[in-house]
């Protein structure tokens, strides 16, 4: 089935979207778009199931392609649930910049402020992190939270994701502080960059100080409801059908597992939720947002936890993609021309973020001329 789909797509004439003139194109040559790079993402990953989600002047263009579960024609919908993994952390710079305008935080303060523990440790030559460096990655630790470095040299790279599922299901705040007491600062912060889950999970801790309230009713508060998002969760219920992940191999994944806030990589949502939460990073009114993009270093590309990419046109995305063990997600904001994607397909590999930014890359370069309140 997912060879004739493939087979279908490619067969339907695409139009040359780029070329046309600014606000003609027409739904029917944007779904061509939708089609064309749908297409292209399937065949170059191998994935079973993809969707795009397109808001473009506040109109919503979503369709899914193939299935979830090879040979079962159980097609996406706009309320299918997928892990989104590390753009959760978008939706945690959010409550940063929330918090910042709130007055609760300032981004040039020692983070022990509001850790409600001394942590001596947490400076570099007397240097300490600052909320800036957690939320751009350079809290100036090389560590991982948790530290995987048993589990690389124990267990080859084809069990890596089994062990280090074990090792985060086991993993809770407790160890989460003892790590952050016994670890050393290996440079000065606001220098290195270091991927990973320290800065996002210990800014949901801080957030709780702040507030009093925890994490999940902070993103209920200042996020969902505000976008009117109403499946967007961290953790499941028991009612909830979470759509199945593969590997490249085209092996069943086990979800993504944590005991700390889930400010890092735990959020599920759908279609229908992601396209609300475009529309909610498009309102140039809102303050959070336009706070949430703004470019911490001037030396650097990262606003609160977002990437701020130049486009191959020259223009600003705001972009964060996530991978689950068995999921891949894109979602890339394009303020200039008023137009946002989502793209979610059930399949991850070493190369799924490659593939997903060229079908980023492809919508864009089809879809921006129809953008009619575009300032460029």
């Amino acid at each position: 089935m997912r060879n004739l789909i493939i087979a279908f797509l490619l067969s339907i004439g695409f139009p040359c979207l780029s070329q046309q003139k600014a606000n003609s194109i027409s739904e029917k040559e944007i779904f061509a778009s939708l089609d064309k790079n749908a297409a292209t993402l399937l065949t170059n990953s191998k994935a079973y199931s993809v969707s795009i989600g397109v808001v473009i002047d506040d109109k919503v263009y979503t369709r899914h392609y193939g299935e979830i579960d090879k040979g079962k024609g159980n097609k996406a919908t706009d309320e299918t649930l997928f892990e989104i993994a590390s753009t959760t952390k978008v939706f945690t710079g959010t409550l940063v910049a929330n918090a910042v305008l709130d007055g609760k935080i300032r981004l040039d303060d020692d983070i022990r402020k509001y850790l409600n523990e001394e942590f001596s440790n947490l400076e570099f030559q007397k240097n300490p992190i600052r909320i800036k460096n957690l939320i751009t990655h350079r809290s100036g630790i090389l560590t991982p939270f948790p530290d995987t470095k048993e589990i690389r040299q124990k267990y080859s790279p084809d069990s890596f994701l089994v062990h280090k599922n074990r090792l985060d299901k086991s993993y809770t705040k407790t160890d989460f502080f003892t790590a952050l007491r016994q670890v050393k600062v290996d440079t000065l912060p606001g220098t290195a960059f270091k991927y990973g889950a320290l800065g996002p999970e210990l800014c949901a801790h801080i957030l709780e100080n702040v507030y009093k309230k925890n994490y999940q009713y902070l993103l209920q508060q200042h996020i969902f409801d505000k976008a009117g998002m109403k499946s967007t969760k961290v953790k499941l219920t028991a009612t909830d059908v979470l759509a199945n992940g593969y590997n490249a191999s085209g092996l069943l994944m086990t979800p993504l597992s944590s005991n700390l806030w889930g400010a890092s990589k735990m959020l599920k949502s759908t279609m229908s939720d992601l396209i609300k939460f475009i529309k909610f990073e498009l309102d140039r009114t809102n303050k959070v947002v336009i706070e949430s993009h703004r470019r911490i270093y001037t030396n650097g590309d990262m606003g609160y936890f977002w990437e701020i990419q130049q486009s191959p046109d020259k223009t600003i995305a705001y972009a964060k993609d996530g991978g689950s063990n068995g999921t891949q997600n894109i979602l890339k904001i394009h303020s200039e021309y008023n137009l946002g994607f989502s793209i979610i397909m059930n399949q991850s590999d070493k190369d799924s973020g490659t593939h997903l930014e060229a079908v980023a890359e492809g919508l864009l370069a089809d879809l921006k001329p129809v953008a009619k309140n575009a300032t460029p």
